[in-house]
């Protein structure tokens, strides 16, 4: 129930409520009625066994019993839809209407109305007994059985009506209740990075859901004056230690050209040589990145052979992936001409091919393939390996995220390499995406618009 839609949760919920609310109110209806019809018949019982007795103070013939015009005269008063047993004195019958038959009504408690069975039929009896004369006084109860039976069984047939009218009301009421939350969720839902200074919209209203409107924007102006904060330092750092870094490498590097060194000195230097080259990459990449959040990162785009451009990098990650015996298959369309920068678009391609080197087993196999389809051109490059979890690919993309923390420092990296590659593929007008596959393999795809131009203009320009 968890993974529910909270308007089906609520709806259901309603109609629980319901049938509960429903079902106590019937089961309570029932028993005051019952209580009700006994409390009624029970003190018609008394009337008649009082008038019983009224009518025996005036007939006190000792044949009584014996003259049927006499006990006629007797039951004169009372109505003849009760049963009656005489004993007098109490244990001797003398008398009982004809409704009875060869029964007998059973004894009980005196003064206290009960329930009893006749013949199979359930009766209320009073047992009152004055002067030594004992009477009992029977009642059927099946009018009144009859009464809740139909009560019930309308009750019945009405409760899944009532319920379907709940369950279809909960569900206007869910959606009504629910819209400025979807309409909030919606307008989150198109915040981003380049974003944040689009709040979200007041319902004007003064209820928890302005409260939470009221709350969520103004988490959403701490998060944009705490990114922005970020982004320009990120930016400021990246030009203040893009200078420095490139200085200190060309020094590096005259140092290294000025004669010879000696060994330890030259391995130390060249050991600066590398990690500084690897401080400007980083420098570079964070760079790229405060200006992919800031909405600045523009590149100019030109007709490039995308096939022709990838046959050419091949040479190069062939000569990479030859040390582990690695195998490189490719299956290149030709003529896929793309509107990108070289520059980056051989970046995004280098991160993604020395990625499936670096995460391939020894004697393993890379795949890449190029394709048009609907107007895009598609790149899928798949390796063997090792598969990605479930949690990490969700942040797969993620800026400083790796999946293969154990060998961060045989590898290198510093886990922007994707997030690279998705800004320049996004700046491109394209996607990016890690793609399902099958056990023991890792598949990147993404894809560019196509650009159609002739086919010597577009070759010149490679």
């Amino acid at each position: 129930m968890k993974g529910w839609p909270l308007r089906l949760k609520v709806t259901l919920w309603s109609v629980l409520v319901g049938a509960l609310a429903l079902l106590l109110f019937g089961g309570v209806v029932g028993v005051a009625m019952r209580r009700s019809s006994l409390s009624h018949l029970d003190e018609a019982l008394r009337h008649e066994a009082k008038d019983f007795f009224e009518s025996m103070r005036e007939h006190t013939s000792p044949n009584l019993w014996k003259d049927q015009n006499e006990v006629r005269e007797l039951f004169g008063l009372v109505r003849s839809l009760y049963a009656f047993n005489v004993e007098q004195p109490p244990g001797t019958s003398v008398y009982r209407t004809r409704s009875l038959g060869n029964a007998s009504i059973p004894d009980g408690p005196d003064g206290t109305p009960f329930t009893t069975t006749i013949d199979g039929d359930k009766v209320r009896v009073l047992q009152v007994t004055h002067n030594d004369v004992r009477v009992r006084v029977a009642a059927d109860l099946g009018p009144i059985e009859n009464i809740e039976r139909t009560l019930w069984l309308t009750y019945a047939a009405l409760l899944p009506l009532t319920l379907l009218f709940i369950a279809f009301g909960g569900m206007w009421l869910s959606k009504k209740a629910l819209s400025p939350v979807e309409q909030i969720a919606a307008a989150a839902e198109r915040i981003s990075a380049q974003q944040l200074d689009h709040g979200l919209p007041l319902p004007g209203t003064n209820d928890e859901i302005g409260h939470l409107t009221d709350v969520l924007n103004e988490m959403i102006s701490r998060i944009r004056v705490s990114f922005e904060q970020a982004r320009r330092f990120s930016a400021d750092a990246s030009h203040e230690l893009k200078t420095p870094l490139t200085i200190i490498r060309g020094e590096i590097e005259a140092s290294l050209r000025s004669g010879p060194l000696p060994p330890v000195v030259e391995k130390t230097m060249l050991d600066l040589l590398e990690e500084t080259g690897r401080l400007i990459h980083i420098v570079e990449s964070l760079l790229i990145l405060s200006q992919a959040d800031a909405g600045k990162f523009n590149i100019e785009l030109g007709p490039v052979d995308l096939g022709a451009f990838m046959e050419e990098l091949v040479e190069d990650v062939e000569i990479l992936a030859a040390p582990r015996g690695i195998t490189l298959n490719t299956n290149f369309e030709t003529g896929v001409f793309v509107k990108a920068s070289a520059q980056f678009l051989r970046q995004v391609l280098l991160n993604l091919f020395d990625n499936a080197v670096k995460y391939n087993q020894p004697d393993g196999e890379i795949r890449a393939k190029l394709v048009r389809q609907n107007g895009q051109a598609i790149f899928t490059i798949s390796n063997t390996g090792a598969n990605i979890s479930p949690d990490d690919r969700e942040r797969i993309f993620d800026r400083f995220h790796r999946a293969d923390r154990s060998r961060e420092r045989s590898t290198g990296g510093q886990g922007l390499g994707l997030s690279i590659c998705r800004e320049i593929i996004r700046a491109h007008g394209g996607e990016i995406s890690l793609e399902p596959s099958v056990q023991g393999w890792t598949c990147f795809r993404f894809s560019v618009p196509l650009c159609e131009i002739p086919h010597v203009t577009a070759a010149a320009s490679v």
